[in-house]
């Protein structure tokens, strides 16, 4: 009996000092107690949830999305509000741009209504709209557009107790945008982005902004070549020929960076123009490299011009870069005229050499012979006296006699009459005037021709 008593004691002092880790210390020390008796939040919540869900059962169940609200009554009022969040693309050969942005709607609905004092509104999920009637909400100047559903379709329905409905939906845009590009690359354009009913006229339906900052963009949107400028909102009634329809359209003005094309296209050519303006500081005589500058830079404009075109747009009319291009290109080609109008008057004031005697002698027996030409130079005139002379002495007859050549006649060959033109102003110009004159007159119409051409477009 004793010993029972002591064992008992040292288990109870062990057990009361060391209690046995089930779980690790931190679990025991920091753990909440698990409560087995119900809590009056948790009863709360409960009901809650059996209440909602009561309430959108009720809603659902005296709810026909056939009809829309206010059915034979005014036409039901839905407000836009749209927030860009990025534009991808503007491009000017497809003429269109792409946007993300997020849309809602927001409309009342009298039969989705009810009396709470608990929950004044409700945010659920997107399977609602299923069940409920919502706007045939589409963009008329679209070319394609998805929703986003990554991780799930982003999108979500708040009802209010008083009937109130919003939706809002993110969604990617593509949408057709004319562009004139007469002012090309200083243009601005403006895209729209329209808002109708695809089915509902106007007796149904009517859209309008709702409120005056309704269509927002991100601080954060930034494009390549564009600057985003200021953009507006309007609101109009179209007529088609299913009827009158009411239309929503915001305008979104875009800047183009000339930046890009100055370096590409505008400063590349300039200095086109300038490389053709060296062959008149060279030599008249050098042909060959007058020649080669000449069509060197002629060739460089036609490819620069070529490879411009071939990512624009195939337009009929005449854009501002295509007057820039055409006139580098007649400069660079007049340089090579220049070179061609030297030539000819080098040739045409180029003096005719004097024509060389031609005389007849009378040989001893009676022949008349013709002599040579004179000669070009002394060396050949002294041997050809030499021989002469040793022709004589050793050709003499033989008789003794020697063959005295006396000449008979001396003809001179005219010389052809050169051609002097009617306009005698013609006869006074030196190729070195000409020279001169194109070493100013180039440069300066460039310089005017910038300064015109600069000042009109940047003014559109």
């Amino acid at each position: 009996m004793m010993t029972w008593l002591l064992w008992s004691l040292l288990i109870g002092y062990v057990t009361t000092e060391h209690p046995p880790l089930m779980k690790s210390d931190k679990l025991i020390e920091y753990a909440p107690q698990a409560s087995t008796e119900p809590t009056l939040g948790g009863e709360s919540n409960e009901n809650l949830e059996n209440n909602v869900t009561r309430l959108l059962d009720k809603l659902i169940a005296s709810h026909d999305r056939r009809i829309r609200p206010n059915y034979g009554g005014p036409p039901i009022e839905v407000n836009i509000t749209a927030h860009v969040t990025t534009i991808s693309a503007v491009s000017e050969v497809s003429m269109d741009y792409t946007l993300d942005l997020y849309l809602r709607q927001i409309w009342k609905d009298p039969r989705l209504a009810w009396e709470s004092d608990v929950e004044d509104s409700l945010t659920i999920g997107i399977d609602m709209v299923k069940t409920i009637w919502t706007p045939d909400t589409f963009f008329p100047n679209e070319k394609k557009s998805f929703f986003h559903e990554a991780t799930s379709h982003n999108s979500f329905l708040r009802i209010d107790n008083h009937g109130n409905v919003l939706r809002s939906i993110r969604l990617t845009v593509t949408a057709n945008c004319p562009m004139s590009l007469h002012t090309f690359p200083l243009d601005r354009q403006e895209c729209a982005l329209e808002v109708e009913s695809y089915g509902y006229s106007t007796k149904d339906i009517i859209y309008h902004w709702h409120g005056t900052n309704a269509v927002t963009i991100d601080e954060n949107v930034h494009l390549a070549h564009f600057t985003i400028g200021e953009h507006k909102h309007i609101e109009r009634t179209i007529s088609l020929s299913t009827g009158n329809y009411s239309r929503l359209t915001a305008y979104f003005l875009f800047k183009r960076n000339i930046g890009f094309y100055l370096i590409q296209i505008y400063f590349p050519s300039s200095l086109i123009v300038v490389i053709s303006w060296v062959s008149f500081w060279l030599n008249r005589e050098a042909v060959q490299a007058r020649v080669a500058i000449g069509v060197t830079t002629v060739l460089t404009m036609t490819t620069l011009m070529t490879s411009t075109n071939a990512s624009l747009p195939k337009v009929s009319y005449v854009k501002s870069l295509d007057v820039f291009l055409g006139v580098c290109f007649f400069i660079v080609f007049a340089s090579l005229l220049e070179y061609a109008a030297i030539g000819y008057l080098m040739k045409r004031n180029r003096s005719v050499p004097a024509a060389s005697p031609v005389q007849y002698y009378e040989t001893g027996d009676g022949v008349l012979k013709r002599e040579a030409s004179r000669k070009k130079s002394r060396n050949r005139r002294d041997s050809s006296m030499k021989n002469y002379q040793n022709n004589n002495i050793h050709h003499r007859p033989s008789d003794g006699h020697v063959d005295q050549r006396i000449p008979l006649l001396s003809m001179v060959p005219m010389p052809p009459i050169p051609f002097k033109p009617q306009n005698g102003a013609w006869g006074k110009v030196r190729p070195a005037q000409v020279d001169l004159f194109s070493r100013f007159a180039f440069p300066i119409f460039f310089v005017i021709f910038h300064i015109v051409y600069w000042t009109y477009y940047i003014n559109q």
